[in-house]
């Protein structure tokens, strides 16, 4: 039987937008934050996870943190790369290779390219996006292709991707620095601006600055402080 994993620390950097900090330094504000929480120390820290833009990230992140890690993660597959990521922790924890990995992401997209990202930034096109980006597909409206395969294959129905959004609203309610706290209903994701079928305005991502990483040391046997058990992953933000 493996080790108990939890987290036992997150930290919150500054947002929503912060036009004097780089993404490195909501991740070090973050990552401070989040050993303040649980009082852990940095060298503590064995194992990093990180997912950025530019080649070996998470090295990089290490060397900027101050880290000397013997496990690293930088799995990137989008929004979804730190659900992953605090899979792949609870597994090497719980196998003994480490016994605590900090989870950290931080980004500027706001301040940096406002909401472009979803529906009107440019990138250089390489590898199949060759082929995609002349038909001025966006963000968004690749996700809507995905969102109406889903539709196609399972009978998903709009009020039930809506009601994702409710459900994500409703815990940014509890955030004090969520950009939106204000509770939606399915009828008001529903009624928004339609931006690419079947996805409408309240169904999409906020874009904002920010950071957070958590920290997931092991605890055998009965836990001496609260501490939350860390069976999957759950992406921190409003």
């Amino acid at each position: 039987m493996g080790r108990r994993v939890c987290v036992v620390g997150v930290g919150l950097a500054d947002g929503p937008r912060t036009p004097d900090m780089s993404p490195r330094m909501l991740e070090a504000q973050a990552f401070r934050r989040a050993l303040d929480d649980c009082g852990l120390a940095k060298a503590d820290v064995e194992g990093l996870a990180a997912a950025g833009q530019t080649g070996m990230y998470e090295v990089q992140l290490a060397e900027y943190l101050g880290l000397a890690p013997r496990w690293l993660d930088s799995t990137s597959c989008g929004g979804s790369s730190f659900e992953f990521h605090l899979a792949h922790a609870y597994r090497a924890i719980e196998a003994g290779d480490v016994d605590t990995v900090a989870v950290v992401y931080g980004s500027t997209q706001l301040s940096r390219a406002g909401r472009s990202l979803g529906t009107g930034q440019r990138v250089r096109a390489s590898g199949p996006w060759a082929y995609e980006a002349p038909t001025g597909i966006t963000l968004v409206g690749s996700y809507a292709m995905a969102a109406r395969r889903h539709m196609h294959e399972y009978g998903t129905t709009p009020e039930q991707l809506a009601g994702i959004a409710v459900q994500i609203r409703e815990h940014a309610g509890r955030n004090p620095n969520a950009m939106y706290r204000e509770p939606i209903t399915v009828d008001d994701v529903l009624s928004s601006k339609l931006v690419a079928d079947p996805l409408h305005k309240l169904d999409c991502c906020v874009i904002s600055d920010g950071g957070a990483p958590s920290s997931s040391p092991p605890r055998i046997g009965p836990a001496t402080s609260p501490t939350a058990p860390s069976t999957s992953g759950a992406r921190p933000g409003p």
